[in-house]
């Protein structure tokens, strides 16, 4: 198990999105999904409640990105059934993809390779193939300084304000749980 610290940007603009989240009103925009999208290659979930925020991957019929930044962020509010929001404006900091995803196609799938808002110096690449007529993308990342395939982020949060931790999830090249906590 590996500790480290928060970074000092992340814990501003996660205290911010967790309480706008907290106070946050439906958008009256929906979010959408395809019919071969990927809607759930990873998420976040906060102490404060059950609603998480996932990151999904728009994909057509052949399993490749559609538009020039395919990789998105969602609300799935648990705490109301399951419905799924938009991020808003004012959580973008905090929950957001950052702008500049690079699309990279090789033979065996694409790898589109994007950041987190609030975490820029930990790139997360997304790796999508076709498997079964179906197509298949999972996220890849550092977990503790080694490549892992990145399944969740769960943020502590203190009270009243600030993030007291941050876990980090996700499996090592062999499949094994590995975990990373990011202190501030």
């Amino acid at each position: 198990m590996n500790r480290t610290r928060l970074p000092r940007r992340a814990l501003p603009v996660l205290v911010l999105g967790s309480l706008l989240a907290f106070s946050r009103v439906s958008a009256g925009e929906g979010v959408s999904f395809g019919p071969d999208d990927t809607q759930s290659v990873l998420f976040i979930a906060k102490s404060q409640n059950k609603n998480q925020v996932h990151y999904g991957v728009h994909l057509d019929s052949h399993c490749n990105p559609v538009g020039s930044a395919p990789v998105f962020g969602y609300w799935r509010m648990l705490e109301q059934r399951g419905q799924v929001e938009p991020i808003l404006e004012m959580e973008e900091p905090a929950y957001g993809v950052a702008d500049g995803q690079t699309v990279l196609k090789n033979p065996g799938g694409t790898t589109i390779r994007v950041r987190l808002r609030a975490f820029p110096e930990r790139p997360l690449a997304i790796v999508i193939k076709s498997s079964g007529g179906r197509c298949e993308a999972i996220a890849k990342s550092t977990i503790s300084g080694i490549d892992a395939q990145l399944a969740w982020i769960y943020v502590k949060l203190r009270w009243p304000f600030g993030v007291e931790y941050m876990l980090v999830r996700g499996l090592d090249g062999e499949g094994r749980l590995i975990e990373e906590w990011i202190r501030n």
